[in-house]
């Protein structure tokens, strides 16, 4: 083996150091050569666009002011976690949920108001507390109507005022 290769070699794992005038010799090893003054050809796709695809961002906080559709609220009673699930498929789907916990124990009251904020949150809607252990589940976008809210008031829950849930 020839010295010079050793020596790249010793360089390239690390144990020997580099000579600064190999750092000035480097640039002009690859800057091609201007035999008959063209610049070297450039690779080009066959068509620019052929791996170009629209992109559509969602911003969460521009949304167009519209007034909201109305739709009838789900009254759910939830006694255990397993019953939670009945609540996220109705707001999945874009319902307004009223469950209420008066049955729950104390610790499955905490897990399922814990899985509905998480909810809440991922979906972008809102929950309210509308009674002792009740609360409303509304999806964005939505509002309660007036006699939504008049119903929900006979059944001795205390839904939000004004436009919002």
């Amino acid at each position: 083996m020839s010295r010079g290769l050793w020596h790249r070699t010793l360089i390239y794992l690390g144990l020997r150091e580099q000579d600064e005038q190999g750092y000035d010799e480097l640039p002009e090893r690859f800057v091609p050569s201007d035999d008959n003054g063209h610049e070297p050809p450039r690779p080009t796709p066959e068509r620019e666009d052929a791996e170009v695809r629209p992109l559509h961002l969602r911003d969460a906080h521009v949304r167009p002011v519209a007034s909201a559709p109305v739709a009838p609220v789900a009254v759910v009673e939830v006694a255990a976690f397993d019953d939670v699930e009945a609540v996220a498929a109705r707001f999945r789907s874009g319902q307004p949920v009223l469950f209420d916990l008066a049955e729950a124990d104390r610790s499955d009251a905490r897990r399922v108001v814990d899985f509905v904020s998480g909810l809440t949150y991922a979906l972008d809607g809102s929950l309210t507390k509308v009674g002792t252990r009740a609360f409303l589940l509304v999806p964005d976008g939505l509002e309660l109507a007036d006699d939504e809210r008049g119903r929900l008031s006979t059944l001795g829950y205390r839904p939000p005022a004004g436009s919002g849930a």
